[in-house]
Protein backbone atom coordinates (compact mmCIF):
# COMPACT_ATOMS: atom_id res chain seq x y z
CA UNK A 1 0.00 0.00 0.00
CA UNK A 2 2.82 2.43 0.84
CA UNK A 3 3.93 1.65 -3.20
CA UNK A 4 0.65 3.00 -4.06
CA UNK A 5 0.73 6.30 -2.32
CA UNK A 6 4.37 7.17 -3.39
CA UNK A 7 3.22 6.47 -6.78
CA UNK A 8 0.71 9.51 -6.86
CA UNK A 9 2.99 12.34 -5.56
CA UNK A 10 4.46 12.55 -9.01
CA UNK A 11 0.55 12.69 -10.39
CA UNK A 12 -0.20 15.06 -8.13
CA UNK A 13 2.10 17.21 -9.13
CA UNK A 14 1.22 16.45 -12.98
CA UNK A 15 -2.45 18.14 -12.27
CA UNK A 16 -1.21 21.08 -10.54
CA UNK A 17 1.04 21.61 -13.34
CA UNK A 18 -1.88 21.46 -16.13
CA UNK A 19 -3.95 23.62 -13.74
CA UNK A 20 -1.06 26.38 -13.16
CA UNK A 21 -1.35 26.26 -17.17
CA UNK A 22 -5.02 26.30 -17.92
CA UNK A 23 -5.23 29.11 -15.62
CA UNK A 24 -3.91 31.31 -17.80
CA UNK A 25 -7.12 31.01 -19.99
CA UNK A 26 -9.50 30.96 -18.15
CA UNK A 27 -13.17 29.85 -18.99
CA UNK A 28 -16.31 32.39 -18.46
CA UNK A 29 -20.20 32.17 -18.27
CA UNK A 30 -22.30 34.12 -20.17
CA UNK A 31 -26.12 33.26 -21.19
CA UNK A 32 -26.47 36.46 -23.56
CA UNK A 33 -23.57 37.54 -26.03
CA UNK A 34 -20.13 36.86 -25.09
CA UNK A 35 -17.04 38.34 -26.45
CA UNK A 36 -13.58 39.11 -25.89
CA UNK A 37 -12.22 42.91 -25.72
CA UNK A 38 -9.39 44.22 -26.02
CA UNK A 39 -8.90 47.29 -23.91
CA UNK A 40 -6.94 50.53 -25.05
CA UNK A 41 -6.70 52.58 -21.88
CA UNK A 42 -4.12 54.92 -23.41
CA UNK A 43 -6.86 56.52 -25.03
CA UNK A 44 -10.13 59.10 -23.89
CA UNK A 45 -12.46 57.71 -23.89
CA UNK A 46 -11.55 54.25 -23.09
CA UNK A 47 -11.93 51.94 -26.68
CA UNK A 48 -12.91 48.29 -26.87
CA UNK A 49 -11.92 45.99 -29.81
CA UNK A 50 -14.33 43.04 -30.40
CA UNK A 51 -13.79 39.54 -31.31
CA UNK A 52 -16.60 36.89 -30.92
CA UNK A 53 -15.95 34.42 -27.71
CA UNK A 54 -14.94 30.99 -28.65
CA UNK A 55 -17.54 28.25 -27.35
CA UNK A 56 -16.57 25.52 -25.23
CA UNK A 57 -17.28 22.02 -24.64
CA UNK A 58 -18.06 22.11 -20.73
CA UNK A 59 -21.86 23.66 -21.46
CA UNK A 60 -23.18 25.93 -23.87
CA UNK A 61 -23.12 29.11 -22.07
CA UNK A 62 -19.34 29.00 -21.40
CA UNK A 63 -16.84 30.56 -23.46
CA UNK A 64 -13.39 31.35 -23.92
CA UNK A 65 -11.03 34.15 -25.32
CA UNK A 66 -8.15 31.00 -25.41
CA UNK A 67 -6.65 31.71 -28.98
CA UNK A 68 -8.81 34.54 -30.25
CA UNK A 69 -7.00 37.07 -32.76
CA UNK A 70 -7.25 40.14 -30.93
CA UNK A 71 -3.95 43.19 -30.83
CA UNK A 72 -2.81 44.44 -27.30
CA UNK A 73 -2.17 42.22 -24.17
CA UNK A 74 -5.62 43.21 -22.06
CA UNK A 75 -7.70 41.09 -23.26
CA UNK A 76 -11.02 40.47 -21.03
CA UNK A 77 -13.84 38.88 -20.78
CA UNK A 78 -17.24 40.35 -22.06
CA UNK A 79 -20.61 39.75 -21.75
CA UNK A 80 -23.43 42.13 -23.32
CA UNK A 81 -27.23 42.04 -23.19
CA UNK A 82 -27.38 43.38 -26.81
CA UNK A 83 -25.78 41.93 -29.75
CA UNK A 84 -22.74 44.37 -31.03
CA UNK A 85 -23.02 43.87 -34.72
CA UNK A 86 -19.42 42.14 -34.78
CA UNK A 87 -21.25 40.12 -37.51
CA UNK A 88 -21.12 43.05 -39.57
CA UNK A 89 -18.10 44.83 -38.97
CA UNK A 90 -17.00 41.06 -39.86
CA UNK A 91 -17.97 41.31 -43.16
CA UNK A 92 -16.15 44.63 -44.31
CA UNK A 93 -12.79 43.00 -42.71
CA UNK A 94 -13.20 45.78 -39.76
CA UNK A 95 -12.62 45.38 -36.36
CA UNK A 96 -15.58 46.75 -34.19
CA UNK A 97 -14.54 49.17 -31.91
CA UNK A 98 -16.33 50.43 -29.45
CA UNK A 99 -16.00 53.65 -26.99
CA UNK A 100 -17.01 53.07 -23.12
CA UNK A 101 -20.28 55.21 -23.72
CA UNK A 102 -21.25 52.33 -25.76
CA UNK A 103 -19.66 49.59 -24.23
CA UNK A 104 -21.61 50.52 -20.65
CA UNK A 105 -24.98 52.42 -22.02
CA UNK A 106 -25.89 51.19 -25.39
CA UNK A 107 -24.76 47.46 -25.54
CA UNK A 108 -24.41 47.01 -21.58
CA UNK A 109 -21.17 44.99 -21.71
CA UNK A 110 -19.50 44.25 -18.51
CA UNK A 111 -16.21 42.43 -18.04
CA UNK A 112 -16.91 38.95 -16.90
CA UNK A 113 -14.07 37.04 -14.10
CA UNK A 114 -12.76 33.74 -15.90
CA UNK A 115 -12.66 30.44 -13.66
CA UNK A 116 -11.07 27.14 -14.24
Amino acid sequence: MQFLGISKGPLVVFMYLIVACTANTPYFECSTYPYCVNKDISVSPMKYTFALAIQTLISDSTWSCHGVNLPGRDIANVCCVHPTGLNNARKHKHPLILDSYQFYNKFQCTEVEGHL
